[in-house]
């Protein structure tokens, strides 16, 4: 288990130990969600990215260019559209 220790900044900022970082696979710019368990106890999770530029580069690279990319997404949503359990009444 990765472990260390950090001091906040007068700014509010802190720096994760490299250690910390490693395990969670952080990365700059990565976003870090704070959950507050009790009066002295936060437990730190890596954000799942929320925006599609965010998930899209953490796909990295596609061999599919843009228009094939929508015809395929349109293609299976089709599909999926068309299934009776999946439409909303």
């Amino acid at each position: 288990m990765a472990s260390g220790s950090g001091t906040i900044s007068e700014k509010g900022q802190i720096t994760v130990p490299k250690d910390v970082r490693d395990a969670l696979g952080l990365h700059p710019g990565d976003r870090l969600l704070f959950d507050v368990e009790s009066g002295d106890r936060a437990v730190v999770r890596k954000a799942r990215p929320t925006r599609l530029t965010e998930i899209l580069a953490a796909w990295g690279p596609s061999s599919e260019t843009g228009v094939e990319f929508q015809r395929r997404i349109r293609e299976e949503w089709g599909k999926r559209e068309r299934r009776p359990s999946a439409r909303r009444h």
